[in-house]
């Protein structure tokens, strides 16, 4: 645990230095914290979600992972550590698809360290279908790949912690979807998405719509926007 200093001492080269203190606890990981987001960090995350790419939101959250704490249910907003595109099982010898989740993630609480897996889906596809009674195509992929990822953690761990190289991976709290939009969501399309996340506590279905509030929110109390 690290000493606070007197107020007096709380200068930018104090921050400086915690920060590159707290990047190397998790050695390979980009670090991510919360001074790093600007306004242009969220001109550029409303770029990529209009994008209709998967491959554009990776690209910023890559390059401003703080971005990811946002997402994160008791993450305490200490700081964000993040490992993309980790290949958990490689592909088999049979052909067989191997699993590479978009990214590990490790954030810290008063609790301590907590890892989950995170996987994007785009800004334009909703859980739900549109009557909001069943999964709608693009979720229903985006589950099985989550379960996917959380079953074979559940039975590979120490493998996977061999095979990426990273020490210190545990077994992840669980795993979270970013997809859609919860501002042009249906009723019947935000129940669905709510009894899912109730009735399965391994994995939480988050709209971009949260990270947008959450990162204005952050940069008006600063006076960044």
């Amino acid at each position: 645990m690290i000493a606070m200093p007197n107020i007096e001492q709380l200068t930018p080269e104090y921050w400086e230095k915690r920060r590159q203190e707290w990047a190397g606890y998790f050695p390979g990981a980009l670090f991510g914290w919360p001074g790093d987001a600007t306004a242009a960090t969220l001109a550029s995350f409303r770029a990529a979600l209009g994008a209709e790419s998967e491959e554009a939101i990776q690209e910023v959250l890559t390059a401003d992972p703080y971005l990811i704490q946002y997402a994160i249910d008791h993450s305490g907003h200490h700081g964000v550590w993040v490992f993309p595109k980790q290949m958990i099982k490689p592909r088999g010898a049979d052909g067989s698809q191997g699993l590479v989740p978009d990214y590990l993630v490790v954030s810290r609480s008063s609790l301590g360290y907590f890892w989950n897996i995170v996987e994007l889906k785009r800004f334009d596809q909703q859980f739900a279908n549109q009557k909001g009674d069943a999964f709608s195509p693009e979720g229903n992929k985006a589950i099985g790949q989550c379960n996917a990822y959380l079953t074979h953690f559940q039975d590979y761990v120490d493998t996977i912690r061999n095979n990426i190289r990273v020490a210190e991976l545990i077994q992840p709290e669980g795993a979270i979807l970013l997809m859609g939009d919860s501002d042009i969501e249906s009723d019947a399309q935000r129940r669905f998405r709510s009894d899912f996340v109730r009735n399965h506590a391994k994995i939480k279905v988050v709209s971009y719509r949260r990270i947008i509030k959450a990162l204005e929110s952050d940069l008006q109390s600063r006076g960044a926007i």
